[in-house]
């Protein structure tokens, strides 16, 4: 029995062996078709959110693009850049003009427009006209660059100031530079949006008691003048006003060594962002996707054509003016006769004194005669006899008489 006992135990014991070692792999199989069940289903859900990502992503874009085209009259800048950010991978900018190159207030709106606007790859280009001779001498680098959006700072517009030529003192005025220039570059880049950027104000007037911006009134007509044709512009120098008046500060303090201060350039930077934000610009004359933006058409009479003007004037035929005939200006000159010198005396004689007086008498009578005749011939002739003439003949006639 005992024999039987341990050959039982033996094959029990093989079996239990058999058992475990069956389970151990079982379980190890199955272990591995869990593990990869489980990452077959992580692979399909990371594929699953990058498609719904993708999805949602150009869902918003075709929204965003319908929704900017439908309104292309009234956005803003920052819109525009987005919607050539989508359109395009990328956008471009480019400050143009007066304004020195990466001034700092411009330099931290550009770095923090790429952060709040989800625009990471916004390139940005300097060009500052400040050391050339005319405003569109650098054009030629703004084209090759063909940025997206052009900030075309101005000079500080100057309504009727002086220039002096070879002729002598002209009145002019910058303001139609300004506007030609703008002409020139949108001609130069059909499809950039160009957008106008005034200066910061200067001090006023030292002999003024108020403080106001010394070029207001020249601002204002640059305003007037971009209006009329439609030109976007940011109005920087009001803004910056507005900000003075709230803080009861002097445009003075607004630098420090004649530049901008720190706190000036921070002001300003927040100045500048927020209208690239806000601030509605007509859009339709800059790049579509789908078709050609409008173009922009601004005429602007040149010195010539007023000259050609001027000469045409000047050679003109003069114009003939009648003089009116007046009674009081009219002098009219009237003959007098000369009397007749007096007749030689004769000799006394009985015979012949009363025929010789009676001769003399009619030898008057006929040389008062003759100049009477001559005296009504002349009258005729003459516009005018005076009554003071008339009484000189008469006197003149009655001393021959006599």
């Amino acid at each position: 029995m005992k024999k039987k006992d341990t050959f039982i135990v033996i094959i029990l014991g093989i079996i239990t062996i058999a058992v475990i070692g069956f389970g151990f792999r079982y379980r190890q199989n199955k272990q591995a078709e869990l593990m990869g069940t489980n990452s077959h289903s992580e692979i399909n859900q990371s594929d699953n959110f990058d498609t719904r990502k993708n999805e949602q992503t150009e869902k918003k874009r075709a929204n965003f693009l319908s929704a900017f085209d439908e309104n292309r009259e009234s956005n803003t800048v920052g819109d525009f850049l987005q919607y050539v950010n989508y359109a395009k991978g990328n956008s471009k900018i480019a400050f143009y003009g007066e304004a020195a190159d990466q001034e700092t207030w411009t330099v931290n709106t550009v770095h923090q427009l790429k952060n709040e606007n989800g625009l990471p790859e916004l390139e940005t280009h300097y060009l500052s006209t400040l050391d050339s001779e005319v405003l569109t001498e650098r054009l030629s680098e703004l084209t090759e660059i063909n940025p997206d959006v052009v900030f075309f700072h101005t000079p500080m517009p100057l309504y009727n100031y002086i220039s002096w030529t070879e002729d002598g003192p002209v009145e002019k005025d910058n303001i139609t530079d300004i506007i030609s220039t703008y002409a020139e570059i949108k001609q130069a880049l059909p499809n950039s949006l160009v957008v106008l950027v005034t200066p910061f104000p200067q001090a006023a007037d030292p002999e003024s008691e108020e403080e106001e911006s010394w070029h207001q009134v020249d601002i204002d007509a640059l305003l007037v003048r971009a209006e009329e044709y439609a030109i976007p512009v940011f109005n920087l120098h009001n803004e910056m006003m507005e900000y003075v008046t709230l803080n009861e500060m002097a445009i003075a303090d607004l630098y420090e060594n004649e530049e901008l201060a720190d706190v000036s350039q921070e002001v300003a930077k927040d100045i500048f962002l927020n209208v690239i934000k806000t601030t509605k610009v007509d859009t339709s004359t800059a790049f579509i996707i789908d078709g050609e933006p409008k173009k922009v058409e601004i005429e602007i009479e040149s010195e010539s054509s007023l000259e050609s003007v001027e000469e045409v004037i000047e050679e003109s035929e003069p114009v003939e003016i009648e003089e009116e005939w007046s009674e009081e200006e009219t002098e009219v000159e009237v003959w007098v006769p000369t009397p007749a010198p007096p007749a030689p005396p004769a000799p006394p004689s009985e015979n012949t004194g009363g025929a010789t007086e009676s001769s003399t008498i009619s030898s008057s009578s006929e040389s008062t005669s003759s100049a009477s005749s001559s005296s009504s011939a002349v009258s005729s002739e003459n516009v005018q006899s005076t009554e003071p003439v008339d009484e000189v003949e008469s006197s003149s006639i009655t001393e021959d008489a006599e």
